[in-house]
């Protein structure tokens, strides 16, 4: 299944890239969400990794995937050396879904957009994007870090499967997310269309591909 989720890697990472180039010259102020990243990374660099804030999150997201999946949360342990949740179920989404969902991003967002509704934020929005970027920054981060360990999340349905759907789910979060912050730039619409056709064509060249190796060891066979 991983091997064949490669074409699509392929397909959404140009998918991707088509709708960063579009940032080049910042429309809609997105310099400060760009810079928020930027700054969380700086943050992290120079003082520390805030490790529990990480834990909790990252063990909440399990909690909140098990409750979406029917299942139940029987224990939930947190601290500065790490944490574990106890489910009734699990199953790839389960496992996942800390290294997808950047939980605190989507939370401030829904805030954001909640607080929004009564009160404008106009006057402050260049400050929202830079918080929204910073706790996507935050998401990269930790994430990429808490990947070099050694984590038996991905054991669940096998390290490379594990390793495809987290970038694939990475890179839709990314288009989610700037597609709901920057809507006049990022069109969902555009980037689905682009990311097909060039999976279509990665599939269509890796058939190729074997039919010709295919041909080759059968013609050296009957020699």
């Amino acid at each position: 299944m991983a091997v064949l989720l490669l074409p699509a890697c392929y397909g959404v990472t140009i998918g991707v890239w088509k709708i960063l180039r579009q940032f080049k010259n910042v429309p809609e102020g997105s310099f400060y969400f760009f810079a928020g990243v930027a700054g969380y990374f700086a943050f992290q660099w120079v003082f520390f990794r805030p490790i529990r804030t990480y834990v909790f999150g990252h063990e909440l997201t399990h909690a909140i995937a098990t409750w979406m999946s029917g299942g139940k949360v029987k224990h939930f342990h947190v601290s500065k050396k790490g944490g574990h949740v106890k489910v009734s179920k699990s199953n790839i989404f389960i496992a996942l879904a800390p290294y997808v969902v950047p939980l605190y991003a989507l939370l401030l967002l829904a805030a954001i957009f909640g607080v929004n509704y009564f009160y404008p934020l106009e006057a402050y929005w260049q400050w929202v994007l830079w918080f929204l970027g910073a706790s996507f920054g935050f998401h990269m981060a930790l994430t990429t870090y808490a990947l070099k360990m050694d984590q038996p999340d991905l054991k669940t349905s096998g390290t490379f499967l594990s390793a495809v759907v987290i970038y694939l789910g990475n890179a839709l979060t990314i288009i989610f997310i700037l597609g709901v912050l920057f809507p006049r730039t990022v069109s969902w619409g555009h980037f689905v269309r682009v990311s097909g056709s060039e999976t279509l064509e990665a599939v269509k060249q890796v058939t190729k591909g074997t039919q010709i190796v295919w041909k080759e060891t059968i013609h050296v066979a009957q020699k």
